[in-house]
C-alpha cells in the first residue's frame, strides 16, 4: 500500500493547485477527492470535476507505491496547519485509511479507492502549438473580465480562441462578450499555428490556466484542442478543459468602424476619478454619465437617493460635445485590464457603442455599449 514522504512545501503546493477544481457540492462524493498516485519517487496529484481537470508532480519519498483519493479541502487544510520546512509522511493503512504524521502530530483520514476516480482526457503528444507564457498570461487579463458570468447565455460564457494568418504570419486572438461589452486582443504567435481553427474555452478554465502560467521556470505552455477537450501544458503540469461546444456570435459586428470623435485620456487619473464618482451611483444600475467636450471629460452622477457627484479629467479631444451614459464597473473592469499610460475613446453619438484602446496599439481594444436611462 501507499507509503511516503515529502517535503510539506512541495506537498501544500501540489494541493492547493486542485482547490479550485475539486466538486465541493458533493454530488459525487469522490470529486471532492484529490487522487495521489506514489511511483518511482514521484508523486502525481490529479484532480477534477468532469469539466476541468489538472495532474501535476511532487517529488517524494516512495517506500511503497500505489494510490488512493482523499478530500482536497481537508488534506489541504491539515497541510497548512503543520510546521514549515517539515516533512510529511502518509501511510495508506486497510479500507482506504491514511495516517498523516509530521513531528508530533498525527492525523487518519478516510478516502476512496482510487480504482473509481475517473481518469483525464487522453491526447496526442505529437500535435501540441507552442505559446509565450507571459503574452498569453496578458491575453488572458485583458479578455476574461468580459466573459459573461450568465448560465443561461452558455455561449457567452466562455472566451474565444481563434488563430489565422495576418499579415504574412501567424495570429492568436482572444475574444469574449456578454452582450453589454466585448474585449479583443491579438498578438503574433510562436510556433505552429493552425489557420482557421477556433474553440470556445470556459472561463474558469482560463482562470486555472492564468495560474498555470504562474508556476514553473518554463516561459513556454504547450496548448492543443482535440475533439471535445483542451490541453494546456507547462512543465510538468497538464491542465484538461471541456470545451463550450455552442457558436460564439460574430464580435467583428460590435465593434463600430465609425468613430467620430477621438479623446486621449490618463488612464490612471479616469479610473480614479470613476470610483470617487460612481460611489453615489445606484448599486443595481451602476449608471454614470460622462460628458465630453473641449474642457475635458466630465464624470458625474445625480442619485435621487444619495446625492450628485462630479468631477472633470483633462483631455486631449477635438469634436462636439457628447454626453453617454456607462456602467461604471464596466468602465473599471476596462481600464484595469489595460496598461498603458494613456488610452483612447472612439465616439461617435450618446447612442453608439464606445471604443477604448491603448494609445499607439492595434492589438487590444474594449467595446462598451451605451446605457438608456
Amino acid at each position: 500500500m501507499l507509503t511516503f514522504s515529502v517535503n510539506r512545501e512541495n506537498f501544500l503546493q501540489g494541493l492547493s493547485r486542485v482547490q479550485n477544481i475539486v466538486e465541493r457540492k458533493n454530488t459525487v462524493p469522490i470529486l471532492s477527492n484529490v487522487l495521489i498516485d506514489g511511483t518511482d519517487d514521484k508523486l502525481k496529484m490529479l484532480a477534477t470535476d468532469m469539466e476541468v481537470g489538472i495532474s501535476g508532480y511532487v517529488d517524494a519519498s516512495v517506500k511503497s507505491q500505489g494510490s488512493i483519493t482523499l478530500s482536497a479541502r481537508k488534506l489541504f487544510e491539515i497541510i497548512k496547519e503543520l510546521p514549515p520546512e517539515s516533512v510529511v509522511t502518509l501511510q495508506v493503512k486497510g479500507e482506504n485509511l491514511s495516517e498523516i504524521t509530521c513531528g508530533s502530530s498525527s492525523f487518519e483520514l478516510k478516502g476512496l479507492s482510487a480504482q473509481d476516480y475517473p481518469n483525464l482526457p487522453a491526447y496526442d503528444e505529437g500535435s501540441f502549438l507552442t505559446l509565450n507564457a507571459d503574452n498569453f498570461k496578458d491575453m488572458i487579463k485583458k479578455t476574461i473580465y468580459a466573459a459573461s458570468t450568465d448560465e443561461t447565455r452558455y455561449n457567452l460564457t466562455g472566451v474565444l480562441f481563434e488563430m489565422e494568418e495576418k499579415n504574412g504570419g501567424g495570429i492568436l486572438r482572444l475574444v469574449a462578450t456578454d452582450g453589454h461589452r466585448l474585449a479583443l486582443v491579438e498578438k503574433k504567435a510562436e510556433g505552429n499555428i493552425r489557420p482557421g481553427e477556433s474553440v470556445v474555452i470556459p472561463r474558469k478554465s482560463l482562470n486555472e490556466v492564468r495560474k498555470l502560467l504562474d508556476e514553473g521556470d518554463d516561459e513556454t505552455v504547450e496548448v492543443d484542442f482535440q475533439k471535445q477537450h483542451g490541453v494546456f501544458k507547462k512543465d510538468s503540469i497538464v491542465l484538461t478543459t471541456r470545451l463550450i461546444d455552442m457558436s460564439f456570435p460574430n464580435y467583428q459586428q460590435v465593434v463600430p468602424e465609425d468613430r467620430a470623435f477621438l479623446a486621449e485620456i490618463d488612464r490612471e487619473a479616469m479610473i480614479h476619478a470613476i470610483r470617487r464618482v460612481s460611489l453615489l451611483s445606484s448599486e443595481r444600475s451602476r449608471a454614470v454619465k460622462f460628458s465630453f467636450n473641449q474642457n475635458g471629460v466630465t464624470i458625474h452622477i445625480n442619485n435621487p437617493d444619495l446625492g450628485t457627484a462630479t468631477e472633470t479629467v483633462p483631455i486631449s479631444y477635438s469634436g462636439d460635445e457628447v454626453e453617454v451614459t456607462f456602467n461604471a464597473r464596466y468602465m473599471l473592469d476596462t481600464l484595469t485590464s489595460m496598461d498603458s499610460e494613456h488610452i483612447e475613446f472612439g465616439l461617435k453619438d450618446e447612442l453608439s457603442p464606445c471604443v477604448i484602446s491603448q494609445k499607439g496599439e492595434e492589438d487590444y481594444l474594449a467595446v462598451i455599449m451605451p446605457m438608456r436611462i
